[in-house]
């Protein structure tokens, strides 16, 4: 299995009622790749704060950082670390190194189109808000025997809080789950584990995807 150097990088901004601040990031990303900005209805008011779901400091590393690990390593879908997730597997751990895991959170990661692909169109009468695409772009990666991987030498903020609710974007990502192939849904039910999201987990995980 081979590197997959990157031929074209579009980063695609997919933004709810963050409005200002997902503004902004377009402008910063933009003189790097080519940048859209995607917008999922969002309800703009008087009070609204300028805030962003994701905030990356220093765009030109990053993009730096992506392009050198497609092309040294055999990696499905890449994700700098993060300062807040939830996941504790994607925050900096201080490794400084990349770290396989058996998904990277969906607030910022790059993937190969051909999962893209595979993945949408979503129903978003089962899922409108989106849920879970992360974790099936992990299970792909380990599909194709490529690694999910989280660099713990880029870290991007990513502050706690979402314009809708959690509850019923987890009830809506297992909705979604429930209507794919067996292997899928084993899968998403085997990293709904948190100790199952990190090295350890993903040798365990492709170890079980291999019995099936």
């Amino acid at each position: 299995m081979a590197p997959l150097p990157i031929k074209r990088l579009l980063t695609v901004i997919v933004n709810h009622n963050c409005n200002a601040g997902a503004i902004a990031l377009k402008k910063n990303l933009s003189p790097f790749c080519d940048t859209v900005l995607l917008d999922s209805g969002s309800k703009l008011t008087e009070m609204e704060m300028p805030s962003s779901d994701v905030i990356i400091d220093e765009p030109e590393a990053l993009f730096d950082r992506i392009h050198k690990v497609y092309e040294a390593f055999i990696v499905g879908v890449y994700a700098p670390s993060a300062k807040y997730s939830t996941h504790h597997h994607m925050n900096n751990l201080g490794s400084n190194r990349l770290r396989k895991v058996t998904f990277v959170e969906g607030f910022c990661f790059v993937t190969p189109l051909s999962y893209l692909e595979e993945i949408c169109p979503i129903d978003l009468a089962v899922n409108k808000i989106g849920h879970g695409v992360d974790i099936y772009l992990g299970f792909l990666s380990m599909a194709t025997r490529r690694y999910a991987m989280v660099d713990d030498g880029v870290t991007v903020d990513h502050p706690h809080g979402s314009g809708y609710s959690d509850q019923d974007a987890r009830a809506q990502r297992d909705a979604w789950f429930r209507l794919k192939k067996s292997k899928v849904r084993i899968f998403h039910y085997l990293v709904s584990n948190n100790w199952l999201k990190n090295n350890f987990g993903f040798h365990f995980v492709n170890f079980i995807m291999k019995l099936l």
